[in-house]
């Protein structure tokens, strides 16, 4: 567990960032001056990331050595998942595992140009892809602690190994990501947790939410995941509850606050109860969102990233 008073403030502006690249350093630049932020929450090899690297090598160059980041292999997997439904650190062909292996290599062999510039990557957090039926969930659940024994064997220094939880494939009906049930997940962090590198887990809040059709259902992944001593952080992006801006119900868009966005299912009450369940000793906490209108300026990208703030800083001083 972190030694430090309390969890790093972690931003996933990627999920609200300008088409233009232009724009795109100004947006990054504002983001990491809002009070209390200690860094971004990065979507290291998704779509896209050639022009994001050289943004961000730019804008860390320019800022010296003060960023404390989280990398998210959501993006990179998910796209690899999409290719081919074989491949994951959950996946029960040996082939598509071993991919998905390479991927999260990729990563550990990026950090070092992060520490170049004197940026600390404090977590990466990676995924149980491919979807996979929900029979074959608990043969699944084998597969991704055998992928979690491996990439924890290497020497990742002071990042920690995060299984970011998402929404879990039912019995019936549709899905967004539909990985594994947060039993089978937290079960193989647990069992492979004598490795050399630390695991845990964390909450996304929005896809806790879609998992169960319910906004109280992160504050439950929360605290069973601090009770069996996983947990690790907590990102808050929202969920609708009905058709709107953005888009169906129950979609994995990251809405803002219900207070923000009327059909956003998260109000700050849930944030308040979410961190709670949490308790004292995260790694870090954060926000993503995402804006619509997709043209909208700087300064209401971050108003509503300020806002989601606003929404931590009052669970905490509660």
């Amino acid at each position: 567990m972190n030694s430090h008073h309390k969890p790093f403030r972690i931003v996933g502006a990627y999920a609200a960032q300008p088409d233009t690249a232009a724009e795109r350093r100004s947006y990054l630049e504002a983001v990491l001056s809002l009070p209390g932020v200690d860094g971004l929450e990065i979507s290291w090899g998704a779509p896209g990331w050639d022009e994001d690297e050289r943004i961000l090598a730019a804008l860390f160059d320019s800022r010296g050595a003060q960023g404390r980041h989280v990398l998210t292999l959501i993006g990179a997997s998910a796209t690899a998942a999409a290719a081919d439904p074989r491949v994951g650190l959950a996946s029960t062909d040996p082939a598509g595992r071993a991919r998905a292996i390479e991927l999260v290599a990729a990563v550990h062999r990026a950090i070092a140009g992060f520490a170049a510039r004197g940026q600390s990557i404090l977590a990466v957090e990676v995924h149980s892809f491919p979807t996979l039926p929900p029979a074959a969930a608990g043969e699944g659940g084998h597969a991704l602690e055998t992928s979690l024994r491996e990439i924890a064997s290497w020497d990742w220094g002071d990042t920690t190994l995060v299984v970011e939880h998402c929404d879990a494939r039912p019995m019936a009906g549709p899905c967004q990501k539909g990985l594994l049930p947060l039993a089978i997940e937290s079960a193989a962090v647990t069992a492979a947790a004598a490795a050399r590198t630390p695991l845990g887990m964390a909450v996304n809040w929005g896809r806790s939410a879609i998992e169960e059709r319910d906004a109280t259902a992160p504050e439950r992944h929360a605290r069973h995941l601090r009770s069996a001593g996983l947990l690790r952080g907590v990102m808050f992006s929202g969920a609708t509850g009905r058709d709107g801006a953005y888009g169906p119900a129950w979609s994995d868009v990251h809405p803002p606050l219900r207070e923000q966005v009327g059909e956003s299912v998260m109000e700050r009450g849930h944030v308040a109860a979410t961190l709670d369940a949490a308790g004292p000793d995260l790694l870090y906490e954060g926000v993503k969102v995402a804006v619509r209108p997709r043209q909208a300026g700087t300064a209401d990208r971050i108003a509503l990233i300020r806002g989601m703030l606003d929404a931590l800083d009052a669970a905490r001083s509660t």
